[in-house]
Formats: C-alpha cells, sequence, structure tokens
C-alpha cells in the first residue's frame, strides 16, 4: 500500500514536471530569429453600440463622403449578389474592386478598429477570396473537426506593431488577418501542447500602387 502510494506521487510529480516544461517552451523562450512585438492594451467595444452613438455616426459619414468623393463614385444604396449569396456594393470607384469598397464602408464606423471578433459569422473580407474558400481552410489538425472564421486582423493594428528592439526589418505589412479556430475547441485547460489553427493573409490592396 505505501510503494503505491510513493509510486502515485512520483508519477504525479513527472506529469507536472512535463507540463510545466512545455508551458516554459511555449511562452518562457523567446526566438531571437523571430520578432518581438510590444504589448499593448485594447479597448473592446460592441459595433451596435458604436451604430448608436451619434456623434460617431456623423464623424463615419464625414469619413464615408470623404471616401466617396476620393474614389469618384458613391457606395452606398446600391448592391449586388456574388456567387456565395453575400451582398456587395455596386460601384465604380477607380479601383473597380465592389469587396475593397464594402470593407471601407462597413470599417468607417470605426477605422480605428485593430481587431474584429465574429465567430461563426463571415469575415470581412479586404480583397475578393479565393472561389474555393471552403478548401483553402483545413479541418482541425488536433480533432479533425472543421475550422470556423473567429476573428480578424485589420489594417490599423500594423502601425501599431512596435518591435521591442527598434529594428525595422521585416516589418509586418497586411491588408487583413483572418483567423480560422476549430468549431469544438478540442483545446483543454491544463494541456500541455497548443493547438495550431490556421490564419489566412490577404494583403493591402494599396501596397500594388507602389510596386
Amino acid at each position: 500500500m505505501l510503494m503505491t502510494k510513493l509510486l502515485d506521487k512520483v508519477s504525479a510529480t513527472v506529469c507536472q514536471m512535463d507540463a510545466s516544461s512545455s508551458l516554459q517552451k511555449l511562452s518562457l523562450v523567446e526566438s531571437k530569429d523571430l520578432p518581438v512585438f510590444c504589448p499593448f492594451f485594447i479597448s473592446v467595444v460592441e459595433e451596435s453600440e458604436l451604430c448608436g452613438e451619434d456623434d460617431k455616426l456623423e464623424h463615419a459619414q464625414v469619413l464615408l463622403r470623404e471616401y466617396e468623393r476620393r474614389e469618384g463614385k458613391g457606395v452606398r444604396g446600391l448592391e449586388e449578389s456574388s456567387d456565395d449569396g453575400e451582398k456587395y456594393e455596386k460601384t465604380n470607384a477607380r479601383h473597380g474592386d465592389a469587396v475593397f469598397s464594402r470593407f471601407m464602408k462597413t470599417i468607417s464606423v470605426c477605422p480605428q478598429q485593430i481587431l474584429r471578433y465574429c465567430r461563426h459569422r463571415k469575415p470581412l473580407f479586404i480583397s475578393k477570396p479565393p472561389s474555393n474558400m471552403c478548401q483553402v481552410v483545413p479541418v482541425c489538425s488536433s480533432c479533425g473537426e472543421p475550422r470556423t472564421f473567429e476573428l480578424q486582423l485589420m489594417p490599423a493594428l500594423v502601425s501599431l506593431l512596435l518591435r521591442k528592439d527598434s529594428s525595422l526589418e521585416n516589418e509586418l505589412e497586411f491588408g487583413t488577418v483572418l483567423v480560422f479556430t476549430c468549431t469544438k475547441s478540442c483545446w483543454t485547460a491544463g494541456s500541455g501542447c497548443p493547438v495550431e489553427e490556421f490564419c489566412f493573409v490577404q494583403s493591402d490592396p494599396d501596397q500594388q500602387l507602389f510596386k
């Protein structure tokens, strides 16, 4: 009986050491080959709350009018349907990109937003997505279940990413980063192994103008 209890204690200690070692590898060791960015706090606001504030709505309308004037055509009131049934605004903007026009109109309510959280909903594409988007997103590598869209990083985040070493090398540039996660959320608390999720990156359409 005493030997059994002793073996149980030894086994529990080994498991704790293994979990601790795994966590240290995940979070306590910074690789010199990868850029490390300075952390900062963010404010979380429901989009519906922004839409209910008259002063911010007025500011959004000003931004939208400026965008329409710059592009030469309006983006309000006209819609068309894409192949997947999602509606896009008809526009004759100079860039000819209805998807980008819809993106700009949507974020005009809060242009400084850096992250959009919309689990199980459709992402806000900045450019036309691949026709086989469902096949592009792989199933969860851990449990084999399909992934769902959860959140996306927005263009305003790029200017806020400051490297700790103050280096300008390997600066990040993106239009939006779509993050797809396991529909079952198969990672469990206490697990010593991370679960890899899938990121789909769309570049900023304006970058092509500077090449």
